[in-house]
C-alpha cells in the first residue's frame, strides 16, 4: 500500500498568515479543495489586502503555462499594494513541456510577488519530477485533505448553526457515511437537510429523506447488507443505483470489487490480531464508526466467500470488456451469487 504524504494543520497554517509574511512560492493541492480555496483566499488577501487593483493581481488557467506570460507577471511592480500575487489554476505541473525553464523562472519571483499554483482535488504530484522537487523543496508544499471527525463536526455544527438549527452526533455520522466527508460536498446536502427539516434539531430521518447518496456510499452499505442477510434491502439499494444513468455498470462493478477487496483485507488484519487503530492506519480509514461497521462486516463472511466473490468481480468485468453481455445483469449475478453463498455458509 502506497504509503501516504502527510498533510497539513489548517488552522496553524491560517495562523501563520496572520503572523508571518507570505512566501513567495506555493503548493496547494488535496482532496479537501474547499480548505485549499479558503487558504487561497487568505492569502491573497493578506498579499493584496485592498484587491484586485487591474496591476497587482494575475491569474492563469491550466493545464498548459505559458511561461512568457507568467514571466511578464513576476516583472510587474506592486501599483497600489505592497506585492503582487499571481495565482496559476489547475496547471498540469506533472507534464510541464519546458521544466528546466520553469524551474529557472520560478527561482527568480521577486521578493514582492507571491506565486501560487493551486491544483483541483484530484492531483497528485509526482515527486520524481524536477518542478515537484524543486516546490517541495524551495516553495511551501501544502496538501489539504479530509477533516478528521473533531474538525469536520465542529464546521458542520457552524454550517447548521448559521440555519439555525443543530444536529447531533448521530445524525452527523450518518450524513458523513452517506454523502462522504469532503466539505464541497457536503454544503449542498446540509442546506437541503437544514430547510427540509421541520424542528430546530435536525434528525438523522431528516439525513436520509434529502441527502445525496454517493455510489461508494451505497456499495459499502450494500456489502454490508448482503454480511448482514438482508437481501431484499442489498438489492433494493442496486435498483436505485442503476436507475441512475449516470452510474455505469462497469464503475459500480470496480466500487464493488474494491469494497470486497477492503473487506477480504480487514478479515486477514483481523486474522492476524490487528485491532480497530492498526486497521484505519493499515486501510486509509477516518471514521471509528465506518471502521468498526467493516469489521463487523468482514468477521461476518468467509475467506472462500470473498475469494469467490472477487473472482467473480474480475470474470464479469472482463465478460463487460469482451462481450455484448448487459452489464446491468452482470452486476447483479455477482451480487447474487454472493448473497447464494452467504445463504449456503449459513444453511
Amino acid at each position: 500500500m502506497a504509503k501516504q504524504q502527510p498533510t497539513c494543520d489548517f488552522n496553524a497554517e491560517i495562523k501563520k498568515l496572520k503572523t508571518e509574511f507570505p512566501g513567495r512560492l506555493y503548493l496547494l493541492y488535496g482532496t479537501e479543495d474547499y480548505l485549499s480555496d479558503y487558504f487561497l483566499t487568505k492569502l491573497r488577501d493578506t498579499c493584496i489586502p485592498d484587491g484586485d487593483d487591474g496591476f497587482s493581481y494575475k491569474r492563469f488557467d491550466g493545464p498548459s503555462l505559458d511561461l512568457s506570460l507568467l514571466a511578464k507577471a513576476l516583472d510587474v511592480m506592486p501599483f497600489l499594494s505592497e506585492r503582487t500575487f499571481v495565482e496559476l489554476r489547475n496547471v498540469d505541473l506533472n507534464k510541464i513541456s519546458d521544466p528546466d525553464n520553469a524551474v529557472k523562472l520560478l527561482q527568480s519571483i521577486p521578493d514582492y510577488c507571491t506565486v501560487v499554483f493551486i491544483q483541483n482535488a484530484n492531483f497528485e504530484p509526482d515527486g520524481r519530477l524536477k518542478i515537484i522537487k524543486f516546490l517541495k523543496e524551495k516553495g511551501r508544499t501544502l496538501q489539504f485533505s479530509a477533516q478528521g471527525k473533531t474538525a469536520l463536526f465542529k464546521w458542520m455544527d457552524k454550517r447548521f448553526a448559521a440555519a439555525g438549527k443543530t444536529i447531533d452526533s448521530a445524525a452527523k455520522e450518518r450524513l458523513v457515511l452517506i454523502s462522504g466527508d469532503l466539505m464541497n460536498r457536503l454544503i449542498p446536502e446540509i442546506d437541503k437537510i437544514a430547510a427540509y427539516a421541520s424542528g430546530s434539531a435536525v434528525l438523522v430521518s431528516d439525513v436520509e429523506a434529502v441527502a445525496n447518496h454517493i455510489p461508494e456510499a451505497d456499495v459499502f452499505e450494500m456489502v454490508n447488507l448482503i454480511s448482514e442477510k438482508k437481501y431484499d434491502a442489498s438489492l433494493h439499494i442496486l435498483a436505485e443505483l442503476l436507475k441512475n444513468k449516470d452510474n455505469a455498470p462497469i464503475a459500480m462493478l470496480a466500487l464493488v470489487s474494491s469494497q470486497l477487496r477492503r473487506t477480504y483485507g480487514v478479515k486477514l488484519a483481523l486474522t492476524a490480531g490487528k485491532r480497530r487503530a492498526e486497521i484505519k492506519e493499515l486501510f486509509s480509514i477516518s471514521w471509528d464508526f465506518i471502521a468498526d461497521r467493516l469489521i463487523s462486516s468482514a468477521g461476518r463472511f468467509t475467506f472462500p466467500q470473498l475469494r469467490a466473490a472477487i473472482e467473480s468481480c474480475a470474470n464479469a468485468e472482463y465478460r463487460m470488456k469482451t462481450s455484448s453481455v448487459d452489464e446491468s445483469e452482470l452486476l447483479t449475478q455477482v451480487l447474487l451469487d454472493l448473497m447464494l453463498s452467504d445463504a449456503e455458509e449459513s444453511a
